[in-house]
């Protein structure tokens, strides 16, 4: 992190906003951020995020900023009240499944760990199902992912996946029903009596084909509460024709609307975290079934052409094991007909079982090349 650093003095009852992308650590005093407590460590907030500290005793916080970043400071909290009654619905309800709907840059992740730290705190299991896949903090792009929060966090990245799913696109548009069975069933790997699962979804609400899917995908999960935040005439249209109880909650005044540019950093970030320590892996054609991740058609590469050689060059890579899991990502480099082997940039230590192609092409150093 580049930039200078500086220490800030904080009194209690105060919020201080940090915009990435930044670093900070808390010197002295109490603060909590979404309501858990934060520790004397090194946190970062990377660029297109934004991180709300709550002071609860006079305190000190060493900040140091990087291009862009900033610093604000507010009076009063930055959770809408709304948030705080969004809580103890769920405090009342005691467990079920709880849906959190809405446009991007609403606020929908920081709900969900706001929501899941409540419960949490109350000493009710949680378990969040992060079905984001252009933004997941679970794991990297193209992919959902489950787990439970065992402790407050002051993000969801902080929460460990139990199981990932591979979708190999970062929107949903193509690939509906297979987010839809995919978010059913995270859920179902964590719906647990006493438990509740907190399900974050991605930010496709506009029009009436995204309406459509929103509505297919609460039908089959079936939750006992949904959410919508940002107050958008598609988001209340899906809370009023969803079949379970709702309440539309408000987006803090503080929300950063990300641009493009933004959007695509935050993905090259967390391709990168997955693709760290990766290596050139040489696999045999027939060690494992491979399968396009969007049609689910089993593919011979075996005899394939060029322009087929082409097209599916620097495609991201799901492993996945027997259990239909996804493992670990890769980028597809080459295929080799005549030697009967293709190439992946991976850190995988173990062919997979199935290996599926997603439509997503990257570099080795996870940016973003185009789609097939």
């Amino acid at each position: 992190m580049t930039g200078t650093a500086r220490t800030i003095e904080a009194d209690a009852g105060k919020t201080v906003v940090i915009v990435g992308p930044a670093s900070f650590e808390l010197l002295e005093g109490e603060a909590t951020i979404l309501g858990a407590s934060l520790d004397f460590l090194k946190h970062l907030v990377t660029r297109g995020k934004q991180t709300p500290i709550e002071i609860q005793s006079a305190s000190s916080l060493r900040v140091q900023l990087g291009q862009d970043a900033r610093v604000e400071s507010v009076d009063g909290s930055t959770i809408p009240l709304s948030w705080r009654e969004a809580a103890s619905a769920l405090s009342e309800l005691g467990d079920g499944i709880a849906v959190v709907i809405g446009g991007a840059d609403t606020g929908k992740t920081t709900l969900c760990t706001f929501l899941a730290n409540s419960l949490t705190r109350e000493g009710t299991r949680v378990g969040v199902v992060d079905a984001d896949i252009g933004q997941t903090d679970l794991g990297p792009p193209t992919t959902m992912a489950a787990g439970e929060v065992t402790r407050p966090v002051l993000n969801l990245s902080q929460v460990n996946a139990s199981e990932r799913l591979f979708i190999g696109l970062t929107s949903p548009g193509r690939a509906k029903n297979k987010v839809i069975n995919g978010v059913r069933r995270l859920v179902g790997y964590r719906k647990k009596p006493g438990e509740f699962v907190i399900v974050n979804t991605d930010g496709w609400v506009s029009g009436t084909e995204a309406v459509t899917y929103k509505l297919q995908m609460l039908d089959e999960i079936k939750p006992d509460i949904a959410f919508g935040i940002g107050g958008g005439d598609e988001t209340s249209e899906i809370l009023q024709a969803g079949h379970c109880a709702t309440l539309l909650v408000g987006s803090p005044d503080i929300i950063k609307q990300r641009n493009q540019i933004d959007r695509r950093e935050l993905r090259t970030l967390a391709y990168q975290k997955y693709l760290a320590g990766a290596s050139s892996k040489t696999l045999r054609l027939g060690e494992a079934k491979i399968q396009d991740a969007i049609s689910s058609e089993t593919l011979d590469l075996h005899e394939i052409s060029r322009r087929q050689v082409e097209e599916i060059r620097d495609a991201i890579v799901g492993f996945i094991d027997t259990d239909g899991l996804l493992q670990d990502i890769g980028v597809l480099k080459e295929v080799t007909p005549s030697a009967k082997t293709l190439r992946i940039w991976s850190r995988a230590s173990h062919a997979p079982s199935l290996l599926e192609l997603g439509g997503v092409k990257l570099s080795e150093d996870g940016r973003e090349l185009g789609y097939r």
